[in-house]
């Protein structure tokens, strides 16, 4: 792909695939893989963009732009004229973003170190704010008991993957040093989390997936030998047991994008 990926997500029984660009913003698939149709969100353009997810109880897709402080909000229909488009604009800069086990969207906001978790109408229930040791934090999702695990992109934190409780203290982290070794992260961008509990984490600068354990213990690579692009969105499609992972390369000014995906 000549744009770069900027997440996958599934709903009902297609693929989104969101790219940074004016237009056709939403690449549409079937599970095979194989292409629908397009959807360009107004409004949206490319600058910003940083990621996708859905809501089947709602029926619908969010996609968070941090430039222009909106979630962009998209259920689509059988025909891209057709589908409705809305937005609620924030006073926070959205990242990263992810929905609840109770269907309200759970936004990552890397300026401020909250996380923000809203209804179907946009009204905020809540914010957490993070302890001032975990540095831009870009996704995070809602485990069991009302924790959450994120990751934190760069900074000068040591933790960079780590599960916080509903006050925002850390728990348990993992990746304490930066480099490519076990037990290190250089720059972990997005995580997924499959129904056993092991974390996915797509660490952009080393062009690797990690797993870890549901404590946050090392457990192994996926496509430790064949991802030579930097990975930067991970998406678990529950049904299918599958892993989509995207990856991007500007080598030598040439934009490039890749969605892989590995059957769990």
């Amino acid at each position: 792909m000549a744009d770069l990926v900027q997440g996958v997500t599934r709903l009902y029984n297609q693929l989104y695939i969101l790219h940074t660009s004016d237009a056709d913003q939403l690449g549409v698939y079937n599970t095979d893989c194989e292409h629908v149709r397009n959807i360009s969100v107004p409004g949206l353009a490319k600058n910003g963009v940083c990621d996708i997810a859905s809501c089947e109880q709602k029926g619908r897709l969010y996609l968070s732009n941090m430039e222009k402080g909106c979630i962009h909000l998209v259920v689509p229909k059988g025909r891209p004229i057709s589908s409705e488009f809305s937005k609620w604009t924030l006073s926070e800069k959205p990242c990263g973003l992810s929905v609840t086990q109770t269907a309200n969207l759970l936004v990552t906001c890397n300026m401020s170190r909250r996380l923000l978790e809203l209804n179907s109408s946009g009204k905020q229930i809540r914010a957490i704010m993070l302890t001032s040791d975990l540095h831009q934090p870009v996704h995070s999702i809602q485990l069991a008991f009302d924790n959450f695990v994120l990751c934190c992109f760069g900074g000068r934190g040591d933790m960079q993957v780590c599960i916080v409780n509903s006050e925002g203290k850390v728990e348990q982290s993992y990746g304490s040093t930066r480099g490519s070794g076990e037990g290190q992260l250089s720059s972990p961008t997005h995580i997924a989390v499959d129904r056993d509990g092991f974390i996915f984490v797509a660490d952009r600068d080393n062009p690797k997936v990690v797993m870890l354990s549901p404590s946050l213990q090392f457990a192994g690579l996926v496509l430790p030998n064949e991802l030579q692009l930097r990975a930067n969105h991970l998406y678990i499609d529950h049904a299918d047991s599958r892993l989509y992972v995207s990856s991007s390369s500007f080598m030598f000014d040439q934009r490039r994008s890749v969605v892989t995906v590995v059957q769990l």
